[in-house]
């Protein structure tokens, strides 16, 4: 009976599971705060599941603090059910408690070991606590009994190669992944992440001096300008300004993104555009980089007189340079080209094919700098894959 202190309890916690599956947060929580209130809860399962309980909710509202205070002295009254378990597991392992998480799986996979969604969980918690072979046995198992056909597994599976450097195994993972559901957000994501990271570990290894820098600046530009919203004209001012100043000066370092800032910078400074702040968020460098490169910039060439009459394109298209200077305009041409049609492809990959099947790469390093950028461009662009 509702009457009786069993009753109340009973009545309580089937108002919790209602208001649980009716989305409605607040009379959940009031009835767990009212359970955890009542004197006869106190000492027995039914206060270790009110407290639980209260602090996932704290956490689906982003209220960590107070779930961490609430679970920082938690322990068990008598002994646990499997779901209490469960749930215990999965609120450590919201709070990256991956030790207590792994210790309430175990407890729970003695009970039910035939649970392969608890399984993948353990082998991330594995991984999480750097025990990779351990992570690896779990994984794979747990992929054997789900033929391979579990997207969660392979993403687990390709996490952990990445973190062994494996990255052509993590991307062959991920794109399985992505075979078995498409519309997952967070598979796209990682791939782009991954991609991203194998791309930039391959060109670290790589000798700075062979990165043809000269070709890539323009055509990166040209890629943002398309992007922030420039006509194509514009695009063509930063290839003039760029070619005459690599005509004057050799540009240094390993980074094209920062000579890509300021050149955007050059080129736009003198209408609308964004200030050296705002742009060097939008490549991902520092503004005292940017300030530094466009002022050695503004050194070497006039760039006033450039862009308003743009006297490169009429003086500099004779001599032995021409070919370089018509590589570099079609790498940019290109690269912009691609930018202003990206809801057409259906990746990065894509793009970069179309862009290479208009200009071969000059070697593979500059191939990986390009493969890269795009990847940047893609995410700038659609910030919901990410």
């Amino acid at each position: 009976m509702k009457g009786s202190p069993a009753g109340k309890i009973k009545w309580l916690w089937k108002q919790v599971e209602e208001a649980g599956k009716r989305g409605e947060r607040e009379v959940e929580r009031e009835c767990l705060e009212r359970l955890l209130n009542d004197q006869s809860v106190a000492g027995t399962s039914d206060e270790d599941l009110a407290m639980i309980n209260l602090s996932r909710l704290d956490l689906e509202e982003g209220k960590s603090r107070e779930a961490v205070l609430r679970m920082s002295n938690f322990q068990w009254h008598g002994i646990p059910g499997p779901a209490g378990l469960l749930l215990l597991a999965d609120v450590y392992l919201k709070l990256e408690w991956f030790i207590q998480a792994k210790s309430a799986l175990l407890e729970y996979l003695d009970i039910i070991p035939e649970d392969l969604d608890a399984r993948r969980k353990l082998g991330l918690i594995h991984m999480m606590l750097d025990e990779d072979e351990n992570a690896q046995r779990m994984l794979l198992s747990t992929a054997r009994r789900e033929k391979h056909r579990a997207p969660e597994t392979l993403i687990y599976l390709a996490m952990l190669e990445a973190k062994k450097g494996h990255l052509e195994e993590s991307l062959h993972l991920l794109l399985q992944a992505k075979e078995l559901d498409p519309a997952d957000a967070r598979i796209e994501h990682t791939l782009l992440r991954i991609e991203s990271l194998r791309v930039s570990l391959k060109r670290g290894v790589l000798d700075g001096d062979d990165l043809p820098m000269e070709d890539l600046v323009p055509g990166m530009t040209c890629g943002m300008l398309e992007l922030h919203g420039y006509s194509r004209e514009k695009g063509r001012q930063a290839v003039d300004v760029w070619n005459r100043f690599c005509s004057i000066s050799h540009p240094t370092g390993r980074k094209p993104a920062i000579w890509a800032a300021a050149l955007e910078y050059a080129v736009t400074r003198y209408g609308p555009h964004l200030t050296q702040k705002q742009l060097a968020v939008e490549y991902g460098i520092s503004a005292t980089q940017l300030a530094e490169h466009y002022r050695s910039m503004a050194e070497s060439v006039d760039l006033e007189s450039l862009i308003s009459t743009n006297l490169l394109r009429e003086t500099e298209r004779a001599g032995q340079g021409l070919k370089d200077l018509v590589r570099r305009e079609e790498l940019a041409e290109a690269i912009a080209s691609a930018t202003a049609k990206m809801e057409e492809f259906e990746g990065p990959g894509e793009m970069c094919d179309w862009i290479f099947r208009r200009v071969d790469p000059a070697c593979e390093s500059q191939r990986r700098e390009i493969e890269d950028f795009v990847a940047y461009l893609w995410k700038k662009r659609t910030p919901g894959r990410e």
